[in-house]
């Protein structure tokens, strides 16, 4: 088994991320030290040289993620400090002195609950849009893009909302686990299938705890079925100003341009799900996606998508019957926001005093707080789970998913300290093994085989490790 060349990113603490840009020429690393560190990578060689350390957050850092190079070099982190930071390049700072990044825009974390995931997309089909996706601890999901597509110092809330129902809420001090990720295909599967007009449609995937949701952006003015028409815009919270905090734009609180609905629910896992990846590539006609769960065992799931107003079922609670919703759902969905309404119409007028002047923190909780609110939407189309493959034992404990470029090479990592590469058979249809890693503390042999670590190298790189 070859081995790969030693990385030692030098910081003062354990490392919790690390991701690289779109051409893999650049790679940033974030510790529990506060610090961010940005490294240029040789594409030939592999070779990676510092180009600045920073301190990104007053707390440890739980995620950070390159944005697309169309607008420059910008990378977004996330951290404790209950706070989401925009950077940007300064290519005229030297190197080394701390200075070559700087903030251009910060995100509050309203609710007063940390940051844990984030992914941002850019489409470039008629103009550049950049979307960021931010979910806390509690499984309170917001979407943003700026106020200005060419500037990236204000962003406007398009949609927030919980993705956890009022019963399945994490208690304090429970262990938790939330991701979210955007569709990474630049047309989504239902206009590829010919069963949505929508080209520049959004997809997000959440995992919440052992559940993992799969949502779907629609424009509510132009939605005139199901639960998500512009009626109820204000339920998901878009409705609601969240201005005061810097990078914000306070001028009209949030967007209502995009509201997200659930379009289908994979079957419950039997354990916290720690990642969840989805695939590109999607021309292949199915949606490809991937998940690291704690019992050890990774999971693929294949979606499709076909014409229909209505769902067969109604879900059992495992998720077989997630299907868009059905005339009940949404019936229920009518009556939760009904009841709402009534409580908010019988409310005193001390207490309507009160309530105007909450801050958007507790604005922001209670708006999303209806989760039913988020099901039963009619889309025209139904997404299918056509099949998953579960590979058991796949690790100790599974840690992290990620697809490569076209989505044919699935790559895990876990507790194990083994990374593996999977495939799916071209005979069985089967994902097996086709590589793997073991990571050692043994270095004797670090400098044979040269030509096959630069070969493992080159396969990390293309991952975009």
């Amino acid at each position: 088994m070859a081995t790969t060349r030693p990385f030692d990113p030098g910081h003062n603490d354990r490392v919790t991320v690390i991701h690289t840009n779109f051409n893999g020429t650049k790679i940033l690393t974030g510790s529990i030290d506060h610090r961010i560190k940005v490294w240029d990578r040789d594409s030939k060689t592999g070779e990676k040289t510092l180009l600045d350390t920073f301190t990104a957050h007053d707390a440890d850092i739980k995620d950070a993620k390159f944005l697309s190079p169309t607008l420059g070099t910008h990378l977004v982190t996330i951290g404790n400090d209950l706070k989401c930071h925009l950077w940007s390049e300064d290519a005229t700072q030297p190197p080394l002195q701390g200075h070559r990044f700087r903030r251009v825009a910060t995100i509050q974390s309203t609710p007063r609950v940390p940051f844990v995931s984030l992914d941002v997309k850019t489409l470039t089909t008629d103009h550049v849009t950049t979307f960021l996706a931010l979910i806390d601890r509690l499984g309170l999901l917001s979407v943003y893009e700026p106020s200005n597509p060419d500037d990236l110092r204000e962003w406007t809330l398009l949609d927030s909302f919980n993705v956890c129902a009022p019963n399945a809420a994490p208690s304090r001090g429970d262990e938790t686990s939330f991701k979210v990720r955007f569709d990474p295909n630049p047309t989504p599967l239902p206009y590829i299938a010919s069963v949505c007009d929508e080209r520049d449609q959004l997809g997000l995937v959440v995992c919440a705890l052992n559940e993992v949701k799969i949502f779907r952006g629609v424009v509510p003015s132009a939605a005139g079925t199901g639960t998500g028409g512009g009626g109820d815009a204000s339920i998901g919270g878009i409705g609601l100003g969240i201005g005061g905090g810097s990078g914000v734009s306070s001028t009209g609180g949030g967007s209502h341009r995009i509201m997200f609905h659930e379009a289908i629910r994979l079957p419950v896992h039997p354990a916290l799900v720690r990642d969840v990846a989805w695939a590109p590539f999607s021309v292949r006609g199915t949606d490809r996606i991937a998940t690291a769960s704690k019992d050890g065992g990774v999971r693929v799931f294949e979606l499709g998508v076909a014409e229909g107003q209505h769902a067969n079922g109604n879900d059992d609670g495992n998720g077989n019957g997630a299907r868009n919703g059905t005339e009940q759902q949404r019936h229920s969905a009518a009556q939760a926001r009904n009841t709402v309404q009534q409580r908010h119409q019988q409310q005193s007028s001390l207490t309507s005093a009160i309530t105007g002047r909450q801050t958007p923190a507790s604005s922001t909780q209670i708006s999303s707080q209806p989760g039913g609110s988020r099901t039963g939407y009619d889309f025209g189309y139904l997404t299918t789970l056509s099949s998953f493959t579960t590979l058991p034992q796949a690790h100790t404990d599974a840690w992290s998913v990620i697809f490569d470029g076209q989505g044919q090479v699935l790559l895990s990592q876990g507790s194990d300290g083994v990374t593996k590469l999977w495939r799916k058979s071209v005979l069985n249809g089967q994902w097996m093994v086709f590589a793997g890693q073991d990571i050692t503390e043994d270095s004797d042999d670090s400098d044979e085989d040269n030509g096959d670590e630069e070969e493992v190298d080159e396969k990390l790189g293309a991952l975009n490790l």
